[in-house]
């Protein structure tokens, strides 16, 4: 899919940053794959990891040639993917007030889902996870998606720092379980510090290694230089600002916007070869 190149779970919002330089991908599809709608699902069990940021970079990235995506937000406690107007997420309250889940209102959204001549995004939150992922795999749910049409992407964020044992374990489990055809994009999000175990980087780990046929894309994400990359990117997501939105604003200087640009530029390259 042909993308223009000028177009963000902060604390939850803490924001995952993107390299200074140009970004390096890992693609093992052969070759991209037809007009086929996709359902792109970021799953993760850890909080704070960036999943809302990844969730509003993938949406933002399809709007330019699907104004009509469809985005859906599932997280009951931290809903910050639906608070970016541009993207006109929806909030899907799948837990009942006492924390308990509700199956007919996951029903409704795979109906919704099924429906849709667009593509989406679902944003799923750290309290929505099990139910989620549990949800999707004991019905089967990814394969009726392929079988209405669709194509299924899983989004795993991996974090670097306290949060990488976890959320790499999150990875395996789930990949582990997933239909054949279901494609996973890893996320490498190096804010919180560096993706490595014993001197090994995540591709040398026995966990990617295990899983890298089921594995489409790395997409990674760098820490940037905070006085300035990392800055300009904090006050654009801040104000819940699109790139575009940002870039066509009064609110950034000059330097400012070049600096956006940068970041938009070396996070939509990546895109356009993982999905």
């Amino acid at each position: 899919m042909s993308k223009n190149k000028n177009p963000a779970e902060p604390p939850e919002n803490d924001l995952s940053l993107a390299p200074e330089s140009q970004t390096q991908v890992s693609y093992t599809k052969q070759e991209k794959e037809g007009s086929m709608k996709k359902v792109h699902f970021i799953l993760q069990g850890k909080g704070g990891i960036g999943k809302s940021f990844v969730s509003a970079l993938i949406a933002q990235y399809i709007q330019q040639e699907d104004p009509d995506v469809l985005c859906l937000d599932t997280d009951p406690v931290n809903a910050t993917f639906s608070s970016f107007p541009a993207l006109k997420v929806r909030s899907v309250a799948l837990m009942e007030t006492n924390n308990l889940i509700d199956e007919r209102r996951f029903d409704d959204m795979m109906e919704e889902i099924f429906d849709t001549t667009s593509n989406v995004v679902v944003d799923n939150g750290a309290a929505s996870f099990t139910p989620l992922s549990s949800y999707l795999l004991d019905n089967e749910a990814f394969s009726a998606i392929q079988e209405a049409g669709k194509e299924v992407v899983i989004h795993s964020v991996i974090a670097g720092g306290l949060a990488q044992d976890n959320t790499v374990s999150d990875f395996v489990n789930l990949t582990s379980q997933l239909p054949e055809g279901v494609q996973v994009v890893v996320w490498l999000n190096e804010h919180f510090g560096p993706i490595e175990a014993n001197g090994k980087t995540f591709e040398e780990m026995k966990a990617y290694l295990d899983n890298k046929d089921r594995v489409s894309a790395i997409i990674r994400l760098p820490k940037r230089t905070e006085n300035t990359y990392g800055n300009d990117l904090a006050a654009m997501l801040k104000k819940r600002f699109t790139f575009q939105e940002a870039l066509g604003s009064d609110v950034f200087r000059v330097m400012s916007k070049q600096r956006l640009k940068i970041i938009q530029r070396s996070i939509y390259e990546q895109l356009e070869l993982a999905i």
